[in-house]
């Protein structure tokens, strides 16, 4: 990890988020505009496909995916950018490292559903209930999407653990 935290310090990246004082201040801004576009669609959608809220039909919730997606990539270009400007913080930070776990677990999961839930969605009816494996992939995202949100606000307050 020295290695990799030496080399990002010598980076025009870092040497440009340090440099420039309006780019922490309008990276956090879009993060939080990515963040809720994430949060807000994948909420929406998850608790859908956990089986409530079903007079909201699946082929509706299923057109917030380009939102989650526009966020996550939002979030994935300003999160860069944070490590990249303080690569010694993160690297140390146990927060941020429990939040990069549960992105992940969230990613593996979010596959699991393109590759084995979302060819069936199109045979679902628009009010049927979820089954017991959609039901568990929809809750593990919320758990893994609200303790990203947790762990990523902790970062400053809980340090190196």
């Amino acid at each position: 990890m020295d290695g990799m935290v030496i080399w990002i310090l010598s980076t025009p990246l870092n040497a440009w988020m340090l440099s420039t004082p309006w780019a922490w201040p309008i990276a956090e801004i879009l993060h939080f505009m990515g963040l809720s576009l994430l949060l807000g669609s994948m909420l929406i959608i998850d608790i859908r496909l956990a089986g409530h809220w079903r007079a909201m039909s699946l082929n509706t919730v299923h057109r917030l995916l380009p939102w989650t997606i526009l966020g996550f990539a939002i979030n994935l270009i300003t999160g860069t950018l944070f490590f990249f400007g303080d690569p010694e913080r993160y690297v140390a930070n146990i927060g941020f490292k429990i939040k990069m776990l549960l992105v992940v677990i969230a990613g593996l999961n979010a596959i699991w559903f393109k590759l084995r839930i979302d060819p069936d969605m199109a045979s679902w009816g628009p009010d049927q209930d979820s089954s017991s494996q959609v039901k568990v992939v929809a809750y593990i995202s919320l758990v893994c999407w609200f303790g990203v949100l947790l762990f990523g606000r902790l970062i400053p307050y809980i340090g190196t653990g």
